[in-house]
């Protein structure tokens, strides 16, 4: 069901808003339940097993991943605004599975979102997401420690878990910032 339109002008909004895809816009805890039942447990006990899982079914994994229910409405909305997509990969040292996901969310976001969209995604490592923190940049994101992290480098955080409260959360920001 669409999310109804919240969406009010902000014409002299200044941001840039990074937007995480992981159980954001895409469905990672699904994707890999669909590979096996409960295997997203196991990122929790055995990461290096989790990933040689997730690793052995290349770059499909990525590329292929479903939208999460809200996702869609939540990129929509977005699109009206400075949008870029700032998505981690895993650690290049477990394997392949860091370059499958960097060209499997590129392919996912040229087919899914646009070409261009996608040529502006920053993939890159979890812990260097911060980097790109500034006043003036929102990050919306489901890690609690990536949004902590977001925070102490001078940046706005939404923890997200669903479309219509992170748009709220948006919407909040830019009316306290109105002029």
């Amino acid at each position: 069901m669409p999310m109804e339109n919240k969406q009010t002008p902000h014409n002299n909004v200044q941001y840039r808003i990074y937007l995480d895809m992981d159980n954001v816009i895409t469905d990672f805890d699904n994707a890999c339940n669909n590979i096996s039942s409960g295997l997203i447990k196991l990122h929790n006990s055995d990461r290096d097993k989790f990933w040689k899982i997730v690793e052995s079914h290349g770059i499909n994994f990525w590329s292929e991943m479903p939208w999460r229910n809200d996702g869609r409405d939540l990129v929509d909305y977005l699109l009206n605004y400075n949008t870029t997509i700032l998505s981690a990969h895993p650690n290049p040292k477990r394997g392949r599975v860091a370059e499958f996901s960097m060209k499997g969310k590129y392919d996912w976001l040229a087919r899914e979102i646009g070409k261009d969209f996608a040529d502006k995604a920053i993939i890159c490592r979890r812990s260097d997401k911060k980097m790109y923190s500034s006043p003036s940049c929102i990050l919306v994101d489901d890690n609690t420690e990536n949004i902590e992290n977001w925070e102490n480098a001078g940046g706005i955080g939404i923890l997200h878990f669903d479309t219509e409260n992170t748009v709220d959360k948006i919407e909040q920001v830019f009316r306290e910032n109105e002029n």
